[in-house]
């Protein structure tokens, strides 16, 4: 009844002062439920603006790593980069729409020829500008697009190849020509072992690239190993023993191996027990095992992995592409995973197109030259030009070793000898 009355009161423009007895407990929960109201809405603007406040952090966190890593990716791909390319170049050269419109090189053919140069390493001891891996690598697109008929040529040079260096009149083994490149002439290493792998191959080189012995580990060793399967064990049991390199005795056993940086360049250095052509045939294997892991969905969802990938090449890796490109290159072969794969490896057979010539001067040491005579190397275009037509080539696979090698007896000297002559003598008294 008094609520009623109150709004009959309320009603009434007449009396519309009221006691503060009967207004006073009235206005007391209006108030409350008012005040309750305003929290609420404070409450709720307070949490609005602290949830904008966390998103704007990690969207700004989020462009600001994104804007380090491309800067990043810029520096270090203009640092391995023999352009005249600026960092702030290079930035936008990886960037798909401010980059240059020039499409990737290529050959009437439609091949792109890029080649691979593994070396110790600049100031590293035993001959570190010194190349101990040369391969060129020919790579083809099916012409339709979409089409399944993608190719990629691998062709091994070996080191002891007999060349004549660009540019002199004089003749060395083909892994001296980046240093001489690098070191005695005023050119650059690159740019001397394209024009020599031209000569010999008969193909124009368009890119190339030099990777030392740190970046070659590092980039295994970030992408999470690489996996052999050996059909019998392998062994190196004389290579590493004097410098105590790989445990001295290297050995993998028979069957799937997954083997990190440091196994790895093991594997593929090992060649006294085996053969350089040997080396060669093992590192084709690697090289596409690593291109597999390196192109992997896992690897390029994976920014730690891609980081780990920046870092290896940063201080390790040499190469003639702009950032423009390898961005273009990239673009252009990503898809090429499921690739046909051709293999060769120029060695001491019918097959490898390759002699140790007779009668060499004692100074000049074991040398390889063509078949078909010093610096002759018609067959050897012939085989590089129709590697993707050509009959596969028959001893292709690394050599099995079904017995762990014996490490060569040495003889005694004439003094080791008269001291066990002594010794026998003096227990026979």
């Amino acid at each position: 009844m008094k609520i009623k009355m109150i709004f009959r009161k309320n009603s009434n423009k007449k009396e519309a002062h009221f006691s503060s007895k009967e207004t006073k407990p009235s206005n007391m929960a209006f108030n409350a439920n008012l005040k309750s109201k305003v929290s609420s809405i404070k409450n709720i603007t307070l949490l609005k603006k602290k949830i904008y406040l966390a998103l704007s952090v990690l969207l700004v966190v989020f462009l600001l790593g994104g804007c380090f890593f491309v800067f990043k990716t810029g520096y270090i791909l203009n640092k391995i980069s023999e352009s005249n390319n600026s960092t702030l170049e290079s930035v936008f050269g990886i960037l798909p729409v401010i980059g240059s419109r020039q499409d990737v090189k290529q050959d009437k053919q439609g091949r792109t020829n890029i080649l691979l140069i593994g070396m110790r390493g600049e100031n590293m001891p035993g001959g570190g500008l010194l190349a101990d891996t040369i391969i060129l690598v020919t790579l083809k697109l099916d012409p339709v697009e979409g089409g399944n008929d993608d190719r990629v040529g691998l062709v091994s040079i070996p080191r002891d190849l007999y060349v004549k260096m660009p540019n002199t009149t004089q003749h060395s083994k083909i892994n001296a020509v980046y240093y001489y490149g690098e070191e005695k002439l005023n050119t650059t290493g690159l740019s001397d072992m394209k024009a020599i792998v031209s000569e010999v191959t008969g193909l124009e080189i368009h890119y190339s690239a030099a990777l030392n012995f740190n970046g070659f580990k590092q980039l295994v060793d970030t992408v999470g190993g690489v996996t052999v399967n050996l059909e019998t064990p392998f062994y190196e049991v004389s290579q590493f023993v004097l410098g105590n390199e790989c445990g001295g005795e290297f050995i993998l056993p028979a069957g799937v191996n997954v083997l990190d940086g440091e196994t790895a360049l093991c594997y593929i250095r090992a060649r006294e027990n085996t053969s350089d052509f040997d080396r060669a045939k093992r590192q084709q294997l690697v090289l596409k095992e690593l291109k597999d892991q390196l192109i992997s969905l896992d690897t390029f969802s994976d920014f730690s992995k891609l980081n780990g990938i920046l870092n290896a090449v940063g201080d390790n890796v040499k190469t003639d592409m702009t950032s423009n490109d390898m961005r273009k290159f990239f673009e252009k072969y990503i898809g090429i995973q499921d690739a046909i794969i051709y293999q060769r490896v120029l060695e001491n057979s019918p097959e490898g197109l390759l002699i140790v010539p007779q009668d060499v001067p004692e100074e000049v040491g074991y040398i390889l030259t063509p078949r078909a005579g010093q610096d002759n190397y018609t067959a050897i275009h012939n085989v590089v030009q129709n590697i993707f037509n050509l009959p596969s080539q028959s001893d292709i696979e690394p050599v099995k070793q079904y017995f762990k090698p014996q490490l060569p007896v040495e003889e005694d000297s004439k003094d080791e000898k008269d001291e066990k002559k002594d010794d026998k003598e003096n227990e026979d008294k």
